[in-house]
């Protein structure tokens, strides 16, 4: 993606640009959006806005795709939480581009930047192992936080109200013992 071609639209006034993807998005004649450009000074081939509408239907779809994935690789993780994140991630992403290869028209298929595919899969990979070495630090940091906590009312206790600590240390014990 990083290799497109700059477009006369990606020139335009932010504004004016945004309008142009809306209308893109909404699906618009490219006679209406090549008016609407001239409109505001510059003028622009039904081809060219053909090509930057194709460029950008295919970016949206990618991000969206990025996005799904995300999503079913973090799911996955935390239905399987002893699974090697990275060997999880793979595994989904492995699937995933099978299925949309499968899918996809044979025009489509010649077009496709696999260096491209790969690269956005190592990142996502990146991306969920990093967050779920986030998600596990802080948790870690939350159960040892817990920990100081109780250490410090038990210390708190015992020595201010050594028969409510002792009552509290044979109920938490009696706990344990019907949960083991």
């Amino acid at each position: 993606m990083g290799n497109r071609k700059h477009s006369k639209i990606d020139k335009l006034d932010p504004a004016v640009k945004e309008t142009v993807d809306e209308m893109i998005k909404s699906g618009a004649y490219y006679r209406e959006i090549v008016d609407y450009i001239g409109s505001h000074g510059v003028s622009i081939s039904v081809a060219a806005v053909g090509n930057y509408a194709k460029n950008l239907m295919s970016t949206l779809d990618a991000l969206r795709m990025s996005q799904e994935n995300f999503r079913a690789i973090m799911e996955e993780t935390e239905r399987y939480p002893n699974l090697d994140m990275t060997e999880g991630i793979l595994r989904i992403i492995s699937s995933q581009m099978l299925t949309a290869v499968n899918q996809m028209p044979e025009e489509q298929l010649q077009n496709l930047d696999f260096d491209t595919l790969m690269k956005n899969a190592v990142a996502l990979t990146r991306a969920a192992a990093y967050k779920k070495q986030i998600d596990i630090k802080n948790k870690d940091l939350l159960e040892i936080g817990a920990d100081q906590f109780r250490n410090m009312i038990f210390d708190a206790m015992a020595s201010e109200d050594p028969e409510l600590y002792k009552k509290v240390k044979k109920f938490i014990k009696k706990k344990q013992e019907e949960s083991a």
